[in-house]
């Protein structure tokens, strides 16, 4: 089973959180500098089903990722695991194109609804 298939499973599955009672109004004071300067969460796309995710990454809707938008997508799950992810370092571009070749089986340039499954299953254990 594919990783992000078994990840919204597990969220579907998972107990609701307990609510719990507002804290006791305190002074207006403006928040600390660190909670300022938390960055917003983003989203994860890998709790998506498989076939959302490539719906929502094929951005132009031809039915195949370009090299563009499977590293947006890519970034994406990246980011919203790893919130210090930095996607213009080096080592960030490195992993993005090796991710590419890997996932474009037959070196087209494109990577279509198959080759992008068949990559994601073979990174599921």
């Amino acid at each position: 089973m594919l990783m992000p298939l078994l990840f919204a499973v597990l969220l579907q599955t998972a107990p609701a959180p307990q609510e719990r009672p507002a804290p006791p109004a305190t002074s207006a004071a403006p928040p600390a500098a660190a909670e300022a300067t938390q960055p917003t969460p983003r989203p994860d796309p890998a709790g998506l089903p498989v076939q959302t995710q490539f719906a929502q990454a094929d951005a132009n809707g031809d039915g195949s990722l370009d090299r563009t938008e499977f590293a947006a997508w890519l970034v994406a799950v990246r980011t919203a695991k790893e919130a210090g992810f930095g996607a213009e370092k080096p080592e960030a571009r490195d992993w993005i194109e090796r991710s590419f070749g890997a996932t474009d089986a037959d070196h087209d340039r494109k990577i279509t609804r198959e080759e992008w499954t068949r990559f994601l299953a073979t990174r599921d254990g």
